[in-house]
């Protein structure tokens, strides 16, 4: 496992991925698809609004459980 400062790196990293999506997709104007598209286009469909609402599961007992 690792420890306590690599989780907070792999935690890190993806939120500045997600920013710097978010950052192209405004930039871009409409060439890039920003957050909100993307889950609306998955919230289209039913098996895709469960499987959002059990990543928000997943990821809220693992983040904030402590």
């Amino acid at each position: 496992m690792i420890g306590r400062h690599g989780t907070l790196l792999v935690w890190a990293l993806l939120a500045a991925t997600l920013a710097g999506c978010q950052i192209t997709a405004v930039v871009s104007r409409g060439g890039f698809p920003g957050l909100g598209s993307l889950v609306r286009r998955v919230n289209a469909g039913r098996a895709g609004t469960i499987l959002v609402v059990l990543a928000w599961m997943w990821l809220g007992w693992h983040a904030f459980a402590r």
